[in-house]
């Protein structure tokens, strides 16, 4: 058996050590470009979580260019008259359009990008996951309003002269004709955590009128001095009228 002095290198060092300087030269390259996992989730944060203004909307119209949410009201009487899942307390509350995102594409070199994925989350205020610009699909220049029944595209951060800010409204895809909608019978996991499933589905009552899942209201930004969204305005009473609390 052969015996070797201390310090004597055996085996394959050489490619060892070669492979651990490659790894070296690696981190320090992806650590100045910024590709780092730790420094790509750190972006992640602050892209995605970033808090959003929305567009305020004087005119009570929704222009292209405006900044805005998608929301899916809770209907609390027709929670009673649904299924169970539908009953659920954790399926109930105002909902929000968001995009997803792919996990995988946090440890790829590219950069980091949201995924045509979408889902429905429960907070309403505005960060830079669940809101979105109003795009024109026709040429219509920024600015104009959108008008019922106009092709439009959803950008993350863009008929009849009614107005459509903070009024419910059906968003139909263009190719399928079914309808923008949240079940609220099943939950997906994203990458965020626990999220609502949302699909292209028509859902329709005994009136072929369509149901709470596929309604949608646009909200924009609180003009007045409360700050905030649309959804947190203080509701307007006529002018003489006497708020009484009912005991």
């Amino acid at each position: 058996m052969a015996s070797y002095r201390h310090g004597v290198r055996i085996g394959n060092w050489l490619e060892d050590e070669y492979a651990h300087q490659d790894l070296l030269n690696d981190f320090i390259r992806k650590k100045e470009q910024g590709q780092l996992l730790v420094q790509r989730l750190a972006r992640l944060q602050e892209n995605i979580f970033k808090r959003v203004e929305l567009s305020v909307s004087s005119d009570g119209f929704v222009h292209f260019g405006d900044t805005v949410l998608l929301t899916n009201p809770d209907n609390k009487s027709s929670a009673l008259e649904g299924s169970s899942e539908e009953q659920d307390p954790e399926m109930r509350g105002d909902v929000t359009l968001a995009v997803d995102m792919e996990e995988v594409s946090l440890y790829s070199d590219e950069p980091l990008q949201l995924s045509s994925g979408l889902s429905a989350v429960r907070r309403v205020d505005p960060i830079g996951r669940n809101a979105f610009c109003i795009v024109s699909a026709d040429g219509s220049a920024e600015g104009e309003p959108l008008r019922y029944g106009q092709s439009f595209l959803l950008g993350t951060k863009g008929g009849v002269s009614d107005k459509l800010a903070d009024t419910k409204i059906i968003i139909t895809h263009c190719y399928t004709n079914r309808n923008l909608a949240v079940p609220r019978t099943f939950c997906v996991w994203s990458y965020f955590g626990r999220e609502f499933e949302v699909i292209c589905h028509n859902y329709l009552d005994s009136h072929r009128v369509e149901e709470d899942k596929n309604h949608w209201v646009i909200i924009t930004a609180n003009p007045g001095p409360e700050d905030g969204t649309m959804l947190e305005r203080p509701k307007a009473f006529p002018e003489g009228y006497k708020k009484e609390s009912i005991s």
